[in-house]
């Protein structure tokens, strides 16, 4: 049977433990990768401001995810071959990733469609609808 000397010492030792930084379970999970739709409006949703400038409130973790993933999708889209009728979007000038978050965030609210589809889904169909390309390109 357990002694309350036993007991105290397991006690101290986990406060000891606490103390010197040992790591914590719960704050141990991995960070969220962007794979869903869903994925998409919690992380870069988290990101909220904390990467513009300058900065404002938000995760920086959750922002660098969501600028990571901007540059990975635009780097394939932009080798991706572009068919008459299937052009992915057509921005003219250039967009800082927050001002892209922002608008396939505020596009994407309340379309719950994409919540299961893949987070590239969202990004094209907000980027599509906010920035056509013209007719007959």
């Amino acid at each position: 049977m357990n002694s309350p000397s036993t007991a105290l010492a397991a006690v101290l030792a986990a406060v000891l433990l606490a103390a010197l930084g040992a790591p914590v379970l719960a704050e141990d999970t991995p960070p969220r990768d962007i794979i869903s739709g869903a994925d998409f409006r919690a992380v870069c949703g988290a990101a909220g401001q904390a990467l513009s400038s300058p900065p404002g409130e938000g995760s920086r973790p959750a922002a660098r995810r969501c600028k990571d993933y901007l540059k990975n999708f635009f780097q394939i889209e932009s080798v991706r071959p572009v068919v008459p009728n299937d052009q992915v979007m057509c921005i003219n000038g250039s967009l800082k990733w927050q001002d892209i978050a922002d608008q396939v965030l505020d596009w994407g609210k309340g379309r719950g469609e994409f919540d299961d589809k893949p987070a590239d889904d969202l990004v094209r169909a907000a980027m599509r609808a906010r920035h056509p390309c013209p007719q007959g390109n």
